[in-house]
Parts: C-alpha cells; structure tokens; sequence
C-alpha cells in the first residue's frame, strides 16, 4: 500500500477574512441595537485584512523579518573565513629580492618549503627599497646604507654581507686612492662607500667607477688606474669569489677600514673578524686572521601589511635549522598566541550571537503595532461582555440576547487569536518574545470566563 505524501497543516488568512466579514454581518444583522460590538467586529474584519498584507510584504527580500537570520548565516560564514585565513590560509608574499649578491638568502627560501613567497628579482637594494615604499611588494631585501622611510617596519637578517676593500700596492688608504672601482651606481656598495668616505672626512671626491659586474664577467685586464676597489658583498656568492680571487691575483691587498668610534654614526656596521682562507684559498685569503666590518640586510616590510602577514615573514628571520627549532615544545609565547586566538574566536562569535538577538528584538518592536492593535481589540470585547449579564436577569428575551451577544463575543476572541497564530506562523521569530503569548492568554481567559456564563445559564434553565 503507498504511502500518502505528508501534508504540512498551514494556517491561512483568507479563510479568516472571510469569517471576520461574516461574523461583522451577523452582528449587523442579528444584534442591530449593539453599536459597540458591531465596531469591535469591523475591527477585528480589518485587522484579518491588515494581517494578510503584512503577509505579502514580508515575501520581499528585504523584509526586515529576514534580517537576523540572514545576518546569522552571513556572520557565520564570515566567522569561518576569518578563522581560515588567521589560522589555516597561507598567504603567498611578494619578495624584492636583488638578483645577485644574496645567495644564503635564495638558498634560505628554498630551504624552508613553509615559507609561501614570491620572488620579485631587482636590480639592487635600491630599487627593493623603492619597490616595497610604494606597495608595490610586501617585503624587500635592503642592504644597509640605503634610505628606508622610516614608517615602514624593518628587522635585521641573521646573514650579513662584508665591506671588502683592495688597495693597489703603494697606495695606503682608501683616502689616498683617485680612482675607485665599486658596484652599480646608487646600490648598496656605492652608498656604503659614500657613507665611508664622509666618516672618514674625505676632502675631495674620487673618481668612482661602476665596474664590478665587468670584473666579475669578463677576464679583461683590471685598468691599471684603479687604485682601490671596495665593494659590499656576500662572500658565499661565485661572483664575489671570482671577483676576489683576480684582485688578489692582481696583486691587490685586502685592507681594513679605520672607522674607530666614529663608525657608530652608522648603525648597520659591525665588527667582524675573517678566518684565514674565508675569502679565498687559492691564493689564500687572508693570510692570518683579519678585522674589516660587514654590513646588515634589513627585511623591511610595506606599510599596511596585517600582524599575521608580519608574523609569516618573520620565518625568514628564524628558519628551522634543527630538530629541536621544528619540534612543538609548549612555552609561554607561543601558548600566549594561542590563547590569544581562541580569546578572539570566542569574542567574536559572543559578539555576533548579542548582535543577532538584538536584531531579533528589533524585530520584536517592528512587530508591536500589530499586537497592540489585538491587544486593543481584546480589551474591548473584554468591557462590552463584562456588562452582559445572564444569571441574574429575569427577563428570558433580554437573558436570550445577552447569550447570543456574548456567543459572538467569544467567536470574535477566537478570532483574535488565530490572527496571533498567523502573524506567529508567518514570523517564526515571535516565538522568542511574549507578544503573542498575551494576546492567547487573554483570550483564552476571556472566552473560559463566557463560557462558564454560558454554561450556567443552561443548566439554570
């Protein structure tokens, strides 16, 4: 045997309206002398047609009904968005990354498969700077020496790259050299070596060259004019060793750089100290231990970048180098973040359930004109049954009426209240508050009250 489909009991209005219309003729009719009553019931006839109305607007889209619960699932899908991205999402971040002279660095991205960058290659430190100044990249490579607004966040790399100074044989200074060879015009090399030659109050300008690159590419002769050559470099890097190992070929002598106290001026500078061979060991380079100065490599980060985004990049600062660093040890830092996230989970979703009953409760109020006109009703029909009495009255006629007056006064109250169940139907939202709840209360009591009357009057008679 099939089974019948399931029927869902609903409530209409039209079916209100129309008894509403009929019961307000019937008093018309049937009580003509009670003008109150007949008002009450055109009311209560109005109020059906006002409920059926306030059904249809509450189709369109943006009914105000609507709103709580389309803000809930908004908020919620919101809420697990954001937790994705704080906590699951791994954002892929843009480097400025110059294309020579950071090999531990490139090998640093690969060696850390977590860290989600994106290389942006530049010719030098100066354009990273720029690069990341403008927004153009979320985080650059600057050497120091080069001018970084100061808005921006930055923090020294682990890895350093050396000042490194040759002098031609027979000239004892860098401040006695006419001619000095460095790197490209404007990079990090260059402003060093401008810095260099303030602090140690060099008179007259020399004659700088930009041929590094070339000393380091071609096999030409070194010019033979060329008194000094100092450039910033990282050591590990094949360029900078083929670089060394022809200017020690050539005969040219790897020299400290007397800065003294006055090199604090310039706080990217630190004193370092290079093992024998360091730099080179066919020839040997140096040849005993040696002092010269190396030269910090900030990560500077664009203006705007999130705390979260900042926290990636601090990976590049604290590359996983063992077991240990890769281990999940508990510790006060790291259960603080913790804590931290779930505390604003938390405040979140507590902040989004008070936003929604608050929405729920404007609803409420949206909703207390249509009550309140019941309500209203209710206790109108609650004065003129209260005058009707039926027991006490020895008149039959009169005592007759009065029964058939109050009849229609308890159909009306029913009435009432399946105006409540509707609007309640059609609003499921009013389930949370009392508005409807009085109205049935009332009711119900008013129509127990009649019927009792009633009841008695029959058995009396």
């Amino acid at each position: 045997m099939a089974r019948s489909a399931p029927t869902v009991a609903r409530l209409e209005i039209q079916p209100l309206i129309d008894t509403a219309a009929r019961l307000a003729e019937r008093v018309k009719t049937e009580l003509p002398t009670h003008d109150g009553l007949a008002r009450a019931s055109e009311s209560i006839a109005q109020a059906a047609r006002n409920a059926k109305q306030v059904a249809e607007k509450m189709q369109r889209p943006l009914s105000l009904h609507r709103l709580p619960v389309v803000f809930l699932a908004v908020a919620l899908v919101a809420l697990v968005g954001w937790t994705y991205t704080t906590f699951f999402r791994v954002s892929t971040l843009s480097l400025a990354l110059p294309d020579r002279d950071a090999a531990e660095l490139k090998d640093l991205l690969k060696a850390d498969p977590r860290l989600a960058i994106d290389v942006v290659e530049v010719p030098g430190s100066r354009e990273a700077a720029k690069h990341v100044a403008t927004g153009q990249v979320d985080l650059a490579f600057v050497q120091g020496g080069i001018p970084v607004p100061a808005i921006l966040h930055r923090a020294e790399l682990p890895s350093r790259e050396v000042a490194l100074l040759f002098l031609k044989p027979g000239i004892p200074t860098l401040l006695d050299a006419r001619v000095v060879l460095t790197s490209t015009e404007g990079e990090g090399s260059h402003s060093v070596l401008l810095d260099v030659l303030g602090l140690l109050g060099q008179q007259g300008m020399p004659v700088v060259r930009h041929d590094w690159s070339a000393l380091t590419s071609t096999d030409d002769a070194i010019p033979p004019d060329v008194d000094a050559v100092f450039v910033v470099k990282d050591p590990s890097d094949e360029k900078t060793m083929r670089g060394v190992s022809r200017l020690a070929q050539a005969g040219y002598l790897l020299a400290d750089l007397p800065l003294g106290a006055r090199s604090r001026r310039l706080g990217y500078l630190d004193r370092v100290t290079l093992e024998p061979g360091w730099l080179s060991q066919r020839p040997q380079l140096p040849a005993q231990p040696f002092q010269t100065w190396s030269v910090s490599t900030y990560l500077v980060a664009r203006d705007g970048l999130t705390p979260r985004l900042l926290a990636q990049a601090t990976r590049l600062l604290q590359p996983v180098r063992n077991l240990s660093d890769a281990a999940v040890a508990p510790s006060p830092e790291a259960t603080s973040e913790v804590l931290q996230g779930v505390d604003a989970f938390f405040s979140i979703l507590i902040n989004i359930g008070l936003a929604f009953l608050a929405l729920l409760g404007l609803d409420a109020v949206a909703w207390r004109s249509q009550f309140h006109e019941l309500n209203s009703l209710v206790s109108v029909l609650s004065q003129l049954q209260s005058n009707k009495d039926v027991l006490a009255l020895k008149d039959d006629a009169l005592r007759r009426e009065n029964m058939h007056y109050l009849s229609m006064v308890s159909d009306l109250l029913g009435l009432i209240g399946q105006i409540s169940s509707f609007y309640t139907q059609e609003n499921s939202a009013l389930v949370f508050n009392n508005l409807s709840d009085v109205i049935h209360e009332r009711t119900n009591a008013l129509k127990l009250n009649i019927q009792l009357k009633l009841l008695q009057s029959a058995i009396r008679d």
